[in-house]
This record gives structure tokens, C-alpha cells and sequence, in this order.
């Protein structure tokens, strides 16, 4: 709200001035912490415009004026023009009519053809242009094509060395050129659940999405379901299934409080993301000891790091090499 508060100044002359305050209370307060007696306080609609506010308006309102006059010279400068286009045209056109008549001529009609009378040529599958098939790789450094199509972007080895590169489930083993072998290794298991249940059971830090949402009988069947290993199983493939097996267990025995398999795998979310945050944060600090020479302190940091997450930290090879040498 807008008041008018009327007071003497120090010199004792009565002067007028404006306040804004949510009530008459709050004007009040505000007049006592200034100091003022007032004399009178009204309250106002708003505050009287100043002498540059009034200036600014009437020019506004001058140019508005002086802009809508243009225009209406404008409008009547264009009518006048339209007009003795209209009078030339009117005095021309009996001479030319009849020029212009003698000119005209009707367009020819287009014959009309039925879908029947259409004949489409004869094309032998053999005409047909062979499609060419892509190459194996792009020839560039650095540089991978897929058989879908895809290209790889990826850090070259060196030469004579070869980088493994994963992309849409498949392994590609790849050399300084970009020519690549397919190396993908067969499924361990026969289905998708289990399949899933590798990278967890290995690494511990990959949490499907495909474990969400599964029905807990359809859940406990499958985890239920023994892990056959077979005679011919390679060494690799065998640690794969009993790791398999091991996670089932587990699993099972956080579920026979009642707890579903969408319970584990968010705890299970929870404690990757502090591992990571832990490893993160103790790899940062590793990193700024070793440059300034503190190697002791820092292998103190790794030691901490790791009893927190219960288990060895995750370090770049170089790292690991100035910690143990």
C-alpha cells in the first residue's frame, strides 16, 4: 500500500512524501524507526509521477502521434497511386482487347489413360544392380565398421598389438588398422536370467535392469534351478557357474525374510554406487599424494579405502605400479 505522510522537516517547513508498507501499522513502524513525526498519513493509489516520469510520457505519446500521421500519409500517397493506375488501364484497354484477345489460346487437354493400358517394363531379376557389401573395416585408424553398419571409434593399439573392443553384446578383437575378428565367446548359459547373473556374480558391479520386475515365484524358481557344470567346460566357464551358483545362494538367502528379488537388486544399486563414490574419492586422493612424493600416505589411503569397501580398490595399472614399486 501507497500512504502520503505529511511531517516537518529540520528546518520545521511541512513536507509531503511517500510511503510503501503492507498496512497503517507497518507505516507507523517504519516512520518511528526513521524518526518522523508525522503530521498526517492518507492513503494513496499510487505515488504522483515525477517530472522526468511526465517528461517520458508525453514524448511517448508525441512519437505515437507523429508515427500514426506517417502512416496515414503513407495509406493516402498509396491510394492516390492505385487510382491512376486504374485510370491509364481504364483508357488503354479498349485499343488493346482485341490484341489481347487474338493472343489467347486454349490449352491442349491431356489424354486421359486407364491403369489398364499402362505397361510396365519387363525387369528380369538378373538386371537388377548388385548390392555391394560393406567392407569389414573402415580404413582408417581408430576406426571399426560393424556388419550391421555401425561405426567404432576406439583408441588404436599400437602395431603388432591388438585391443578388445565390446559393442551391442559382441567382442571384437581389433588390430592397429581396424581389421577386427569377431570373438564374441558362446552364451555360458541356456537362458537369460542366468546369463544376466554373470556380471554381477563376477565383477559385482553390474546390475541388470532385466532383474526388475519378475514375478517372486517365477523369481524363486529360477533361482532354485541347479547350475549344471559339464565335463567339457573350459576352466573360464566353470568359475562362471560356480560364481553363478554362489550369487543364487545369496540372493536366496536375502529373500527368506520376505524381502523380492526387486529389494535385492536396489541394495544392491545402493552399495555399487558407494563403492564407486569410495574408490572414486580414495583414487583422487592416491593420485595427489604420489605427485607430491607422499607414497607411504598414500598407500595409508588404499589400505583405508579398502577395508571400507571390503574388498581391493579399482586402479588404473600405472597407478597400481607406483604403489607397489
Amino acid at each position: 500500500m501507497t500512504f502520503q505522510v505529511t511531517y516537518r522537516n529540520k528546518d520545521g517547513k511541512p513536507t509531503a512524501e511517500y510511503f510503501e508498507a503492507e498496512s497503517r501499522e507497518a507505516m507507523f513502524a517504519v516512520l518511528s524507526k526513521r524518526g518522523i513525526s508525522a503530521i498526517k498519513v492518507e492513503s494513496a493509489k499510487s505515488r504522483p509521477r515525477s517530472p522526468k516520469q511526465r517528461a517520458s510520457v508525453s514524448r511517448v505519446i508525441c512519437a505515437r502521434t507523429i508515427a500514426s500521421l506517417v502512416m496515414v500519409l503513407l495509406l493516402v500517397g498509396l491510394g492516390l497511386c492505385l487510382v491512376k493506375r486504374l485510370d491509364s488501364a481504364d483508357k488503354g484497354g479498349n485499343t488493346t482487347k482485341q490484341k489481347r484477345s487474338a493472343k489467347i489460346s486454349l490449352p491442349t487437354p491431356t489424354p486421359v489413360v486407364s491403369a489398364n493400358q499402362i505397361t510396365k517394363p519387363d525387369i528380369k531379376p538378373d538386371d537388377k544392380p548388385e548390392k555391394s557389401e560393406p567392407p569389414p573395416y573402415v580404413k582408417r585408424p581408430g576406426q571399426m565398421q560393424l556388419p550391421s553398419g555401425k561405426v567404432l571409434t576406439f583408441q588404436p593399439p599400437k602395431e603388432g598389438e591388438f585391443r578388445i573392443v565390446h559393442s551391442h553384446g559382441s567382442t571384437y578383437k581389433c588390430d592397429h588398422l581396424g581389421n577386427w575378428e569377431d570373438v564374441t565367446p558362446k552364451p555360458v548359459f541356456d537362458n537369460s536370467f542366468e546369463e544376466s547373473l554373470v556380471g554381477l556374480a563376477t565383477t559385482g558391479d553390474f546390475i541388470p535392469g532385466m532383474l526388475m520386475g519378475i514375478a517372486h515365484d517365477d523369481a524363486i524358481k529360477m533361482l532354485t534351478k541347479p547350475v549344471v557344470i559339464n565335463d567339457d567346460d573350459s576352466e573360464d566357464v566353470v568359475a562362471k557357474k560356480r560364481a553363478v551358483a554362489e550369487a543364487k545362494e545369496a540372493i536366496l538367502d536375502y529373500m527368506k525374510d520376505g524381502a523380492s528379488l526387486d529389494d535385492f537388486v536396489m541394495d544392491m544399486r545402493k552399495q555399487v554406487a558407494r563403492d564407486r563414490y569410495v574408490n572414486g574419492i580414495a583414487l583422487k586422493e592416491i593420485v595427489t599424494l604420489l605427485k607430491e612424493g607422499r607414497k607411504e600416505e598414500a598407500g595409508e589411503v588404499r589400505e583405508a579405502a579398502e577395508r571400507m569397501l571390503e574388498g581391493p580398490m579399482k586402479l588404473p595399472a600405472h597407478i597400481d605400479d607406483a604403489l607397489e614399486n
